[in-house]
């Protein structure tokens, strides 16, 4: 069973690592929505169906190890140092990256297939431990059912999610409505809205530097008051953010606004009090006395 467990092991990250070496990183932007949300319905539902039905199945006890709790773990903290160690670029400054580390999708870890394996191996596993929790009659189930759906949930926000993020800029005028905005990579992406500068206020230091800066702008319909680190929700999931501005001959020629994209953020926010609740039952319950629960 341990060498079944070792070769199952090596040969999941060596088709990870032969797949990023043969057509380079995860193609994320084909799974926008609602092409993610199908495939996340159908896995849940799956492995749902899979571990009511069949529990006591090798592959299912195997997913629900302890060995694949800690390779899953172990793996995925390995990832988070490369993504730590290396400079995470942009697509076209990843993709110029010629060497082996590049090749490996170390400069874009994030969405290379070896981490992106790993972390849906570790979704799995976790989804099925959640399951397994939920349904043990167990005095301190839903403490445990409430910190792994928690940790579930923020991550599977940030991997279905990933394909949905855009983080956009675009230059505003004074009098001159834009939709015209561009992504990270510097390709452009037309707004279903219009922005345009009404007003520009800024205060200076004696040596120049900005002290604080606003700006009054329409968006769509609406006028908003925009200030650095109080953006504006425009709708669900996409905040416009002020980020700079321009100068020219004394006067502001324009301001720079940041459109963040992230439908999936509440779901993550979700999981985030769930591990809360988690932790405050731990807290309220105290640790699980072994001896109390085998009586």
């Amino acid at each position: 069973m341990r060498r079944a467990k070792t070769i199952f092991y090596t040969g999941y990250l060596s088709i990870a690592i032969l797949l990023q070496l043969m057509i380079g990183n995860f193609p994320f932007r084909f799974f926008a929505y609602p092409v993610n949300i199908f495939i996340a319905l159908l896995w849940l539902f799956a492995l749902w169906i899979w571990y009511k039905d069949y529990p006591r199945k090798p592959v299912v006890r195997f997913l629900l190890s302890s060995s694949m709790t800690v390779f899953t773990l172990v793996a995925f903290i390995v990832g988070c140092m490369i993504i730590g160690l290396f400079p995470q670029l942009s697509v076209e400054e990843a993709a110029s990256k010629d060497n082996l580390w590049g090749r490996l999708g170390c400069y874009d870890f994030m969405t290379s297939w070896i981490f992106v394996s790993v972390l849906f191996l570790l979704l799995t596993h976790l989804a099925l431990v959640t399951f397994h929790g939920a349904l043990a009659r167990r005095k301190y189930r839903w403490r445990f059912v409430a910190n792994h759906a928690g940790l579930w949930l923020a991550l599977f926000a940030g991997f279905f999610g990933a394909s949905d993020y855009q983080n956009l800029r675009i230059p505003v005028l004074k009098g001159e409505a834009s939709s015209r905005a561009y992504s990270m990579e510097g390709k452009v992406v037309y707004l279903d809205y219009e922005l345009e500068l009404l007003r520009f206020d800024a205060d200076y230091y004696e040596n120049g530097m900005p002290r604080h800066y606003e700006a009054k702008v329409r968006v769509g319909k609406d006028t908003v008051h925009l200030a650095v680190n109080h953006p504006y929700s425009y709708r669900w999931g996409e905040d416009i953010y002020l980020t700079g501005y321009e100068r020219k001959n004394g006067q502001t020629a324009y301001c720079v606004l940041q459109i963040v994209r992230q439908p999936w953020k509440y779901v993550q926010l979700a999981g985030v009090l769930f591990t809360l609740i988690g932790g405050v039952l731990l807290f309220i319950q105290g640790p699980v006395n072994k001896k109390k629960l085998r009586k």
